[in-house]
């Protein structure tokens, strides 16, 4: 890549890390439910509950980062490292159920500062029309770390149940907290600016209510997030309760979710180009709905596999659409509020996960599946409406100008 020897040093780091971090989220996130069954208390249910929880905490964190970012700089980056660290630390003292289930909930909120603070400071370091180029760079980096994540769980024969992943985790996470220090010392660089306009939870809930618009995109939001947004944790608990002898396939269906994105990302955007955001929305709905029954009817690993790579098409239909959908109604000089707003239809990761394990322990896994994928394709009905209620105010606007 010849782009990379034009990177600043910083984000060269940032980029390494992003793919680092990633790889051990791989090797943690798809038996995270597993691990917490296995040494907690809690059922099926409570523990999609409080990992739901974390989901509430870091989007506190996500708004709280963006201020932060402009007022301790570079400090904010680092804590969050240096916290998150010890927080994963934590998970391996596997005795006490009760930290295990406060450090679940703590560590959204520290990773969450984390990301607006690195997206504005590769922003400060890149020349504007490299910027997107780095995005998508680290991006990729980000999958691909994910992807391997758990094919190296395996190859080191690590168990779902193992507290190794969380040592592996603290080491990187504190080098690269370290390391980042170093390098931000030694260019001086304090502050972090190219924010766009910072938004409060109160500014956001404001935009909302008097936007019906937004208020429509972002229920279609909530629904998509309900499904989407932690279904790891969906698959985890299924796995747990219902195929206790496919635990071992779980590591292999997130490679093949990230390889998936890293494979097809680049074509699938130049054929979403050619089409609205509605229309990627509706076709990347009808995939990932497909995806999620195939999950309820998969006996083997083949079938398993086949129902992640179609859930993972419509993921890439969906997640890039939703935003063009929300910045074609965002007016410029309140951006940062209409995308603050967006972050609160992550308290769809809040109910997600404590709805399935509901659902998984009460009926059974048809149910389940069944019931995620109606809320799924019902998100298309209010993005559907929202996009009818904004041509026709665009065109009542129209009318009254010409007149």
């Amino acid at each position: 890549m010849s782009e990379w020897k034009e990177y600043h040093p910083v984000v060269k780091i940032m980029i390494i890390g992003a793919f680092l971090t990633h790889l051990v989220d791989g090797m943690i996130v798809p038996y995270f439910a597993i691990y917490l069954g296995k040494y907690t208390n809690l059922s099926i249910a409570e523990i999609g509950f409080i990992i739901g929880a974390s989901s509430i905490t870091a989007m506190f964190g996500g708004f709280l980062g963006g201020t932060l970012s402009d007022l301790i700089g570079r400090k904010v980056m680092i804590s969050s490292l240096f916290l998150s660290a010890f927080i994963l630390l934590g998970f391996a003292f596997q005795s006490f159920g009760i930290l295990l289930i406060i450090l679940t909930v703590v560590k959204g909120f520290t990773l969450s500062l984390f990301d607006p603070c690195s997206k504005a400071l590769i922003g400060d370091l890149t020349e504007s029309d490299k910027r997107m180029k780095v995005f998508s760079v680290t991006y990729f980096c980000r999958n691909l770390g994910f992807a391997i994540g758990p094919i190296i769980g395996i190859i080191l024969g690590l168990q779902v149940t193992s507290a190794a992943p969380f040592y592996i985790a603290f080491g990187i996470f504190l080098s690269y907290s370290l390391i980042l220090n170093i390098l931000l010392k030694k260019y001086n660089i304090q502050r972090i600016s190219g924010q766009q306009e910072n938004s409060s939870i109160r500014s956001s809930i404001k935009a909302v209510s008097k936007d019906k618009v937004l208020l429509l995109f972002l229920i279609g939001g909530l629904l998509f997030t309900t499904v989407y947004g932690q279904f790891s944790v969906t698959l985890s608990q299924y796995f747990y309760q219902d195929f206790k002898s496919g635990i071992e396939f779980l590591g292999i269906l997130w490679s093949a979710h990230s390889l998936t994105i890293i494979v097809l990302s680049i074509p699938f955007s130049k054929f979403m180009e050619k089409r609205t955001p509605l229309q990627s929305v509706v076709i990347g709905t009808l995939l990932s709905s497909a995806g999620i029954i195939g999950f309820a009817f998969s006996l083997n690993l083949f079938t398993f596999i086949l129902s992640m790579v179609v859930f993972t098409m419509g993921e890439i239909f969906l997640i890039p659409a939703q935003y063009a959908i929300i910045d074609e109604i965002t007016p410029n000089h309140i951006r940062g509020t209409y995308y603050g707003a967006v972050s609160l239809t992550s308290l769809g990761s809040f109910f997600g996960p404590w709805l399935s394990g509901f659902l998984l322990s009460e009926f059974n896994s048809y149910i389940m599946f069944l019931f995620l994928t109606v809320i799924s394709l019902s998100s298309v009905v209010f993005y559907y409406w929202g996009n009818r209620l904004n041509v026709t105010e665009k065109t009542i606007k129209e009318t009254k100008i010409s007149m």
